[in-house]
């Protein structure tokens, strides 16, 4: 079990770095067209919602990551514990 939350665990990390990639380089391609806009309302608005998509991408992939290692570790580490009812005397 050790071994496939640790497999599991890996992949995500893996890709967490490359959603992560992909969103900051998504972010620095919305700021060029924002920037290059030269005033034009339309194209400074495209860029906003580039970097605004990007910025979303990245926070729910790092929640993502959160709530996939929260239930590995709760798989992994379980709390709680049954025991047997103890005897009645």
């Amino acid at each position: 079990m050790d071994d496939l939350t640790q497999t599991i665990s890996n992949l995500v990390g893996i890709l967490l770095g490359v959603v992560g990639g992909v969103g900051v380089a998504y972010f620095v391609f919305g700021a060029y067209q924002y920037l290059t806009a030269s005033g034009a309302p339309h194209q400074m608005e495209r860029g906003k919602t580039a970097m605004l998509t990007a910025l979303a991408g990245i926070v729910l992939a790092l929640v993502a990551f959160g709530v996939v290692e929260l239930v590995i570790d709760a798989v992994s580490n379980p709390v709680v514990t049954i025991d047997a009812p103890p005897d009645p005397e």
